[in-house]
């Protein structure tokens, strides 16, 4: 049963690791990782948008972040944190590029 669907661009060699990686805890198999465009258009290097099945809401940002977060259970507990004001403060912060930790899945 699918929760959301997440989408990445498989250009980007760290989005490509962590959408793995996401896939691997996803042991619940609650997110679908999709390639091709999001409904926004073309995902940017380094970003994902994130889509609810039921309600069609569209993530982007910490916000998408943090739905993934809350579908995995090995990162529900981050998931939670970042609800709280400072740290999406702190975590919301736009990233230049993709390298290292500056993709946002």
């Amino acid at each position: 049963m699918t929760k959301v669907a997440l989408y990445y661009n498989p250009n980007c060699p760290d989005c490509v690791r962590q959408a793995k990686r996401t896939a691997q805890m996803d042991w619940l198999g609650r997110v679908e990782l999709l390639t091709e465009d999001s409904p926004l258009g073309e995902v940017p290097i380094g970003e994902i948008v994130v889509v609810e099945k039921q309600s069609n809401e569209i993530y982007t940002g910490i916000y998408a972040t943090r739905k993934v977060c809350l579908q995995v259970p090995l990162f529900f507990l981050y998931g939670l944190v970042l609800y709280l004001s400072p740290i999406r403060k702190i975590a919301g912060r736009k990233k230049q590029g993709c390298n290292g930790d500056a993709c946002d899945i």
